[in-house]
């Protein structure tokens, strides 16, 4: 255990360790977490001691901050990557970098002495749920999960090394659905597409696509962090349960596009293989019942406010 040497000023509620600091995700919560008054350290490839990083190396050999409140884990590679091929290797990459990222960051807590954090946050995916075709019956956090294909077996995977031993520790699971932000995620790869005043709809459209906006990722995490409440499984989506017909006809209602553009399921076969398209050719209709329970309010509950949000980033 590590104790980095730093006066904080009288505002600061303590240290966050973000490991996957630097992607997309992670990027945004250091911000966040900064503007809220959280001393960020963030965990890098790279053997860095400072108030500000630390390395997997570190972690490896259980040095987490002392004064650390809060972990979360937002590594992971990329797996809508098109230049990787979806292949063995890269699965084996895909499934390391968040099951085997958890499982140092697990490692590390439990052999810290008192006082350990009071929080661990992982990310996993509403990938964990088989494809479904009634919006009337959503899935909910309480749902018997098992394993059916690799996304599944990864979600699994993540979540099974996603729980420190202390009772002191509170662990916390987010089933992220697909994460809407300018500058990363779905919408970036998008982009392309919109120069040319297109809309986007993938295979039929009729497959659900359980969607958040990124501001809305960042205050769960806080809301999770502040509120011992929050605990296990929590489904990250938002409150409305939408088709990818409807995403592409408000997407081009928003940025001021007329054409909707359909592009047939095969092509992302091609793109991504047969598995890997399954991602965006079937969806599942997912509630967030354990945050409505929990009155978590909200920033941009439904996918015309939130996309107004990214035409403005």
């Amino acid at each position: 255990m590590i104790s980095i040497s730093r006066n904080y000023s009288m505002t600061s509620k303590g240290r966050v360790l973000i490991g996957g600091g630097t992607g997309f995700v992670g990027k945004y919560l250091k911000q966040y977490l900064k503007n809220q008054n959280y001393d960020v350290t963030i965990i890098s490839r790279k053997n860095n001691k400072s108030d500000s990083v630390i390395s997997w190396d570190q972690i490896k050999k259980n040095e987490i901050p002392h004064d650390t409140v809060a972990v979360i884990n937002a590594a992971g590679e990329p797996i809508l990557e098109p230049t990787r091929f979806w292949t063995s290797k890269f699965k084996k990459t895909v499934w390391d970098s968040r099951v085997m990222t958890n499982q140092y960051l697990v490692d590390a807590i439990n052999k810290m002495k008192t006082p350990k954090p009071k929080l661990f946050i992982s990310f996993s995916g509403v990938g964990i749920y088989p494809p479904n075709t009634d919006k009337c019956k959503p899935y909910t956090e309480s749902y018997d999960v098992k394993e059916f294909d690799y996304l599944s077996k990864l979600a699994i995977g993540i979540e099974k090394s996603a729980i420190p031993k202390s009772d002191d520790v509170r662990s916390v699971i987010i089933r992220l659905g697909v994460v809407f932000g300018r500058h990363g995620g779905f919408i970036s790869q998008l982009y392309p597409f919109f120069r040319f005043g297109l809309g986007i709809c993938m295979g039929n459209g009729s497959q659900f696509l359980p969607w958040i906006h990124i501001d809305d990722v960042c205050r769960i995490v806080l809301f999770s962090i502040e509120n011992n409440g929050v605990e296990g499984i929590v489904n990250g989506v938002a409150p409305e349960i939408i088709t990818h017909q409807y995403f592409a006809k408000s997407f081009v209602e928003v940025f001021g596009h007329s054409f909707v553009l359909k592009v047939p399921g095969i092509i992302f076969k091609l793109i991504f293989g047969r598995e890997r398209a399954k991602m965006v050719l079937e969806g599942q209709a997912v509630e967030p019942t354990k945050l409505n329970n929990l009155n978590f309010v909200y920033k941009l509950p439904d996918v015309k406010t939130a996309l107004c949000s990214v035409s403005k980033e």
